[in-house]
């Protein structure tokens, strides 16, 4: 996940400015910027991946035909180095994501996502657009450096992707510090809309993807310049989610029947344990119905088609056929609930 940032072409004043910075002999800055400004448009991770390659280039372009001491190669080096760390320093940061769908019933989702129909699927249900943590084990901050930490909020926005073929590329002289570049600090406004785009394209992939109908909850990464790292480790990267939005679990056409009987147990006994405290807490909470259900594979078009088995409705089972179990699914459909704050329980419109 990483946005599209592109040193352009026709850059050789800008690429001057950085390497002001680093050299003062005027003909080594012209090679250079020029030398730069050729490579664009070009990607700001290419340039970085490729930056050896173009280091040693450079120095046969400086030095070609010269009469020059070790001495001047090393600390013409050491700029180039210095150079290269700029840049890394500023580098853009791909994030973490954890990838959701709107779909249930595409088959190569299926196929792909759930070890070829042997997995199951969970069905969540956002309030106010939002995924929580577990409240019993949330996360407040993550530790990024000594003395350095970023705070991290109860939940996470559930944000749609968009398909496109095509992303229009972000300047990536912006990332670099306008003392460097030469250029104007934003004003607020174009401030917010540079944000805005790239976290658009965070959020963009291409159409041959649009049927997946993804959508993704988003960790940034820590930011180099600020706090020396730009990573979390796997165990920092793990949250909990809020079981109580959890309505629901779709298991696969080809799991084995013990499996299922093994996420059934645990289901139940994290329901009992949710019924059996309800109203007691002074905290708003709420109260889904929880569904399961498992997908057929139509032996003639291939499609997969859902069945239901059961519904869990405050702790009573409810098995199709019922004009009972009929209206509590039209409401599950609806994803409506109950909601419980300080021992009163209402049925007023959840977000």
């Amino acid at each position: 996940m990483q946005s599209k940032f592109e040193f352009s072409d026709q850059s050789a004043e800008i690429w001057r400015q950085i390497s002001l910075s680093f050299w003062n002999d005027d003909e080594q800055i012209s090679i250079i910027s020029t030398y730069l400004s050729d490579l664009g448009p070009i990607s700001y991770e290419h340039l970085l991946f490729c930056f050896e390659e173009h280091k040693q280039k450079i120095l046969r372009l400086v030095f070609n035909d010269k009469s020059i001491t070790m001495s001047e190669i090393v600390a013409f080096r050491e700029k180039l180095d210095a150079l290269h760390s700029l840049l890394s320093l500023h580098a853009p940061g791909s994030g973490y994501t954890i990838s959701l769908s709107k779909s249930h019933t595409d088959m190569l989702m299926w196929s792909h996502y759930a070890s070829s129909h042997e997995g199951y699927c969970l069905v969540y249900r956002p309030i106010d657009g939002y995924l929580y943590q577990c409240p019993d084990r949330k996360k407040d901050s993550l530790d990024v450096s000594q003395g350095h930490s970023c705070s991290i909020g109860p939940k996470f926005k559930i944000e749609d992707i968009h398909y496109d073929d095509q992303l229009e590329a972000i300047d990536a002289f912006t990332l670099l510090p306008c003392q460097k570049t030469g250029h104007e600090f934003f004003p607020e406004s174009t401030r917010l809309l540079h944000h805005s785009n790239i976290q658009r394209q965070l959020l963009t992939k291409n159409k041959c993807w649009e049927y997946e109908k993804e959508c993704r909850l988003l960790l940034p990464q820590p930011t180099r310049f600020i706090s020396g790292v730009s990573d979390y480790s796997s165990l920092q990267r793990l949250f909990h989610y809020d079981f109580s939005q959890v309505v629901g679990i779709i298991f696969g056409a080809r799991m084995a029947e013990s499996e299922k009987q093994k996420i059934r147990d645990i289901i139940n006994a994290k329901l009992r344990k949710r019924f059996s405290k309800l109203g007691t807490s002074d905290k708003k909470n709420y109260v889904f119905d929880f569904l399961f259900q498992e997908t057929e594979i139509c032996r003639s078009s291939r499609a997969v088609k859902i069945r239901d088995l059961e519904l869990n409705s405050m702790g009573s089972t409810l098995i199709p056929g019922t004009d009972y179990y009929e209206r509590q699914l039209e409401k599950w459909k609806k994803f409506e609930g109950i909601t419980i704050e300080s021992g009163t329980f209402t049925y007023d419109p959840i977000p």
